[in-house]
């Protein structure tokens, strides 16, 4: 849903109206933000409607308990896409892919530290799969905040951003079914396989693939 963004902030800062860049990466992220809840309730009851699709109990207590350690990342998520689409529309790239690289570096430590060091499991390692994409998630908008780059198109919070969110909802909406089509027969593909014998050793294939 978050694709919209990149349309509208690229034709406001080919229009060269930059106030409105802010103005619509707030707005996504506030729309995002609402979306995210009921997603987190899907996750929330993950276990039992992976039992209702036929999935082994081993499986779905298994991805339940890693799943509950990234309702964090949803809303990472949320605001994720809107900031890295404001940046990309200014062709502000590599403070991006630096953050990026940094946090990769932390995750890596933290996920050795919580899952060998603390034996936290897979909650740990979602966990900290949700605290690495906030880390990028501050990081990025501390950069909008101090770079001379942002000062056109970041002018502080508004509340032009609660506005006009049905019109922007239906663009959002439009973006988000084109894609999902591309990536749901991935995922698919999972719940499938967990219908396989040995589930387990399916999906250990699959994720290696």
């Amino acid at each position: 849903m978050g694709s919209a963004v990149e349309t509208l902030c690229g034709q406001a800062y080919g229009a060269h109206k930059y106030d409105m860049l802010g103005v619509y990466m707030q707005r996504s992220t506030v729309l995002l933000m609402a979306t995210g809840v009921p997603l987190m309730m899907v996750y929330i009851f993950c276990k039992p409607l992976l039992l209702l699709l036929g999935e082994s109990e081993e499986v779905s207590s298994a991805a339940a308990l890693f799943v509950y350690g990234l309702i964090p990342q949803i809303f990472a998520y949320a605001a994720n896409f809107p900031i890295q689409k404001f940046l990309q529309a200014q062709s502000i790239i590599l403070p991006s892919a630096y953050i990026a690289a940094g946090a990769l570096v932390l995750h890596v430590f933290l996920t050795w530290i919580v899952v060998y060091v603390l034996d936290w499991g897979l909650l740990g390692a979602s966990l900290t799969l949700s605290f690495s994409w906030w880390v990028i998630v501050v990081a990025q908008f501390v950069y909008i905040l101090a770079s001379k780059k942002c000062k056109k198109t970041w002018n502080g919070f508004s509340w032009m951003a609660f506005s006009g969110l049905w019109n922007f909802l239906k663009l959002s909406a439009s973006s988000a079914v084109m894609l999902c089509l591309e990536t749901w027969y991935c995922e698919i593909l999972v719940l499938i396989a967990g219908l396989l014998p040995n589930p387990a050793i399916a999906l250990d294939s699959l994720s290696i693939w």
